[in-house]
């Protein structure tokens, strides 16, 4: 009997490629990124520009900045180094990554905003279907100490359950701490748990268009 001979290939399928960048020595940026928040949330909290009292998000109780507002388009120092020392370097990391050759015909565009939640807050599931968004991403300005081994924490749905009968996990955790950036696919469904604690937790949180959008955006 001849020898038989084969070749053998396994590959993973529909990857969810989930980057997560820590930071360090951010205390300074991070204290002038929580002077511009409040100063906007001070402003608009009780006013139609809390996009919580809006019913168009999933954020359950605290603030987020009017749906009318692009973050990164504010005039401060910390908020421009944020974009373009921080965030968009990891961006284009993650592009090449995902994307490979591609990459290099995506100019990518920021469009972000501040989220507070306080104690009881909450975030339902959710995902970012915005048109033509390539990844979701948040960065911790202000985390409290979590109380238990949940809370507000940012925690990914598995988009494909039964894969749990391949050993798979039905959810995965990333734990929120100051500095910490997250970028993830928009079609990965996530939520975050309740905050316990009486300091406020403060996100930003943003989608990264192909380019610049030739109007103007709105949700």
């Amino acid at each position: 009997m001849s020898d038989i001979s084969f070749e053998t290939n396994i590959e993973n399928h529909f990857a969810v490629s989930v980057m997560d960048r820590q930071y360090q020595s951010v205390t300074e940026i991070n204290h002038e990124l929580i002077s511009l928040i409040e100063e906007i949330e001070s402003k608009d909290r009780n006013t139609d520009r809390n996009a919580v009292l809006s019913n168009q998000i999933t954020t359950s109780g605290g603030f987020q900045t009017a749906l009318s507002m692009n973050l990164f388009e504010l005039k401060a120092q910390c908020n421009t180094k944020l974009k373009n020392q921080m965030i968009l370097p990891a961006v284009r990391n993650y592009l090449e990554y995902v994307f490979k050759d591609e990459a290099d015909k995506i100019n990518p565009h920021l469009v972000g905003w501040a989220n507070i939640l306080e104690k009881g807050n909450w975030q339902r599931p959710h995902m970012h279907p915005t048109h033509k968004n390539l990844i979701s991403g948040c960065y911790y300005v202000k985390t409290p100490e979590f109380k238990d081994g949940a809370e507000g924490h940012i925690e990914f749905i598995n988009p494909m359950p039964i894969s749990v009968n391949h050993g798979f996990s039905n959810s995965r955790r990333v734990k929120p701490v100051e500095g910490k950036l997250v970028l993830f696919p928009p079609f990965y469904n996530h939520f975050v748990h309740p905050i316990k604690s009486d300091v406020k937790r403060i996100v930003i949180a943003f989608d990264v268009l192909p380019q610049a959008p030739g109007f103007k955006l709105v949700f």
